[in-house]
């Protein structure tokens, strides 16, 4: 049972979630209707207006499913109300893991950070997208576009954010577009510092290792075996009992707006 002892419904056609509701018996269960429970909404497509619907519906809190970049012009430019929670499943960069990373830094701000990535051109813009969330997310910052180039085979790019104790700090991505059509890829983001995190995601072989390095030695955060879409059920339920909003939404949109400037390089 969660927290306050509430059983929720989930409304969703994905497998995978119909999956996470049977591991969660005692505090979930399976709808047809998103009113008065929490609705996932898949990231294809334009996956905004599924979120809208399901806020018009009555949901409780809002999954959103492994989004996928939005055309231009999609969402509208006004804020989301924050009425309900939206917890966004983005399969580069799980809310627990982050966590994990975050917290072995001990607030140590990065002096300087580098993303690497490698992926077929059908899944680059998914990939860089997590990169530029694994940088926001290790800086607590968001970032800009300054500068870059692309050709047919790579992407390079400057980017700058500012960290909590409001200094610049410099960021360069380069993007590889690798043959094949399996998807996923591999995004490699090292905050450089007093600190190290490096950040290791390779997604077709199902690997994340994410190292620390101090004075004190290197520290590998333990591997997380909970299945994404179980774990952002989780979160949904626990946003909904806690009444605290969750930021995903705001995140994804910010990362969004940089990695458009970078496809269109």
């Amino acid at each position: 049972m969660n927290a306050a002892g509430r059983r929720f419904t989930v409304s969703t056609r994905l497998p995978r979630y119909r999956a996470a509701l049977a591991q969660l018996p005692v505090s979930a269960g399976p709808a047809d209707d998103v009113r008065g429970g929490v609705a996932v909404v898949p990231g294809s497509g334009d996956w905004w207006q599924g979120v809208l619907a399901a806020r018009a519906g009555g949901a409780l809190a809002v999954v959103l499913a492994d989004p996928g970049m939005l055309p231009r012009g999609a969402v509208d430019g006004s804020p989301w109300p924050r009425d309900i929670p939206v917890i966004v499943d983005r399969p580069g960069l799980r809310a627990d893991v982050v966590a994990d990373a975050a917290q072995a830094r001990q607030s140590s701000q990065p002096r300087m950070l580098t993303i690497d990535c490698a992926a077929p051109a059908a899944g680059m813009a998914g990939v860089v997208l997590d990169g530029i969330g694994w940088a926001r997310s290790l800086m607590g910052a968001g970032l800009k576009l300054c500068s870059g180039a692309s050709t047919t085979g790579a992407t390079m790019a400057l980017l700058e954010g500012w960290g909590v104790d409001g200094m610049a700090t410099p960021v360069t991505l380069m993007a590889t577009r690798t043959g094949g059509r399996r998807p996923g890829g591999l995004i490699r983001v090292v905050a450089h510092g007093e600190v190290r995190t490096e950040v290791t995601i390779d997604q077709p072989a199902g690997l994340v290792c994410i190292e620390t390095s101090t004075g004190e030695g290197v520290f590998r955060a333990p591997l997380r075996y909970e299945a994404p879409a179980r774990l952002a059920l989780r979160r949904a339920m626990e946003a909904c009992v806690s009444g605290q909003p969750a930021d995903d939404l705001a995140d994804l949109l910010a990362d969004m707006a940089v990695a458009a400037g970078i496809a269109a390089l």
